[in-house]
């Protein structure tokens, strides 16, 4: 069932459902006006079942609350040397971006894929290959695409990208929770991709791997980070990456408890 617009008093703020439990989500994105930034359609299972993809796409459609979605990750690179490798990788990218359109989505996620240990001709090479198929999807579905780090060490490919890129509807999705175990300290994060931040994706970490923990379960330095995200001056969509309901809603009441980014 699809509610009012104005029950959504905080829809920049996305969460990760799994149409499995979809009764549990529905009722905690309804209480919370909660947006959807759609996972399930990016993984294997969903894209090798037509039927479990089909039965996803028409319930998140459904829903009215599809604001964003993750693209497939999992093994894509469009900046691959190999062009077998490309063209298999536009192909998943694409099938994210059609999805989208089909539930009425604004944005789509997608992991920058760049090797971090590697800089000179393979960044630029990278940079040229993914500049071009993220242009040509901007263009192809008018969705606003956000490339978010996720191996990277540091900001410098992702600013390379977005040197590199035409269409004014790509930006960076910055993951704190990966900046924070990256080496690079959060505050160059954002210097470097200040101009280019459009959507943020939460969840916290021990330092040292992706745990996804609740916000404030890890140590990701949460007043920091509210302080430089109001020092871009804009609000962006966020997604809190936390895995299920019950660390969801410590994250939401963590947030709305030290007034952060915005939650209410």
């Amino acid at each position: 069932m699809t509610d009012r617009p104005e029950n959504r008093k905080n829809i920049f703020l996305q969460i990760q459902p799994v149409r499995s439990q979809r009764e549990k989500w529905s009722e905690l994105a309804m209480e919370e006006g909660l947006g959807y930034e759609v996972l399930e359609l990016s993984m294997p299972p969903a894209l090798n079942e037509s039927g479990l993809f089909a039965n996803c796409l028409e319930w998140y459609k459904e829903s009215g609350r599809a604001v964003s979605v993750h693209g497939c990750f999992i093994d894509v690179n469009p900046g691959s040397g190999d062009a077998l490798f490309r063209e298999l990788s536009a192909r998943r990218c694409r099938e994210s971006c059609r999805a989208a359109k089909e539930m009425g989505a604004q944005n789509v996620v997608f992991h920058s894929s760049c090797f971090p240990f590697l800089r000179g001709g393979y960044m630029e090479g990278w940079s040229a290959f993914c500049a071009e198929l993220y242009d040509e999807l901007a263009k192809e579905f008018d969705l606003r695409l956000f490339i978010e780090n996720s191996p990277d060490i540091d900001p410098d490919p992702l600013a390379n990208l977005m040197d590199t890129v035409k269409d004014e509807r790509i930006g960076v999705c910055l993951d704190i929770g990966h900046a924070n175990y990256s080496g690079t300290a959060i505050e160059v994060w954002f210097e470097k991709l200040k101009d280019h931040i459009g959507y943020l994706h939460l969840s916290d970490n021990k330092g040292r791997y992706d745990d996804h923990l609740a916000i404030g379960d890890g140590v990701v330095d949460w007043e920091l980070a509210d302080r430089l995200w109001r020092g871009l001056g804009r609000k962006t969509p966020m997604t809190l990456e936390v895995g299920n309901i019950d660390s969801v809603k410590k994250s939401i009441g963590f947030l709305r408890q030290n007034g952060y980014f915005g939650v209410v």
